[in-house]
């Protein structure tokens, strides 16, 4: 009797971890040049789509009342060569937040086209690592680290309104917040 083959790991794209590391410090990175460039550290929420359109993305509004069969929570797509991110309007304030950054993601860090976000291509369509990737830009992006521990050092401390401050869903909060505990980031 033969053994059945191990499934294929769901982690079978991602990096070793030197170059995970070098990975996360690159996003890092990219998130602090970006917001350095259009974004004024003593306001908050921070405006994704000035910081979108800073990095010459056009960011479009899709769904909604007008257009109610629109499928997608978001998606970039690459229009004669251009950036262009489409937001479903029918999608939630702060969930449209995260998912423009994280479209945002996609095209700055390199990954080329990738498959529209949809509820059921968010964890399937791509491989693992460019998603965790995108992710991490989003929420790095939204929420800077220098801007967390100020609000904390300010007496902020109930998750709810940090993420209120952000304009971020309260499990977005929790997740960034666990990373830089962590000290290793998304990857």
């Amino acid at each position: 009797m033969s053994a059945a083959p191990f499934p294929k790991s769901r982690f079978s794209d991602a990096l070793p971890p030197e170059e995970a590391a070098a990975r996360h410090r690159l996003i890092g990175t990219i998130a602090d040049e970006l917001r350095k460039a259009h974004w004024n550290p003593a306001t908050l929420p921070i405006n994704a789509q000035r910081l979108a359109e800073g990095a010459g993305v056009e960011v479009r509004d899709r769904g909604g009342a007008q257009e109610p069969l629109y499928p997608y929570r978001g998606r970039l797509l690459y229009l004669d060569d251009r950036p262009v991110i489409e937001i479903n309007l029918g999608e939630e304030a702060l969930r449209r937040r995260i998912v423009l950054a994280h479209a945002l993601g996609h095209h700055l860090l390199g990954h080329g086209p990738v498959p529209p976000e949809t509820l059921t291509t968010l964890s399937t369509c791509c491989p693992q690592r460019i998603e965790q990737e995108a992710h991490h830009f989003a929420l790095d992006l939204l929420m800077p680290e220098v801007a967390i521990y100020r609000l904390m050092d300010h007496g902020m401390l109930s998750a709810r309104k940090l993420a209120q401050k952000f304009q971020v869903p309260e499990a977005s909060l929790h997740e960034r917040m666990q990373a830089l505990d962590r000290g290793s980031g998304y990857l």
